[in-house]
């Protein structure tokens, strides 16, 4: 038996996620380590979500401005340059 507390749910999956192991959240979601997003994936993301001129972007609501959210962008492209596309950002649970 598992005695450990469950703190988040991967939303992908389902697997529980306990105290001590890697996940990552994003806004009301949590993924394992094998569901979490690369930089390369959550870069594609922003890149596009602010070019989008349909009015169905999400940059307004996480972002003051669109110079943030373009600012936001371009500390994404640094950082996969410096940690490489396939990283995956992840915190301890």
């Amino acid at each position: 038996m598992d005695d450990r507390v469950q703190l988040y749910v991967c939303e992908n999956c389902g697997r529980s996620i306990h105290e001590g192991e890697k996940y990552q959240p994003a806004d009301d979601a949590n993924f394992c380590e094998e569901h979490a997003a690369t930089l390369a994936d959550i870069l594609a993301f922003w890149e596009g979500d602010v070019a989008d001129q349909s009015g169905d972007a999400y940059w307004p609501d996480e972002f003051e401005s669109l110079e943030d959210a373009q600012e936001h962008v371009a500390e994404l492209r640094e950082r996969v340059a410096r940690d490489g596309a396939d990283f995956k950002p992840l915190r301890e649970a």
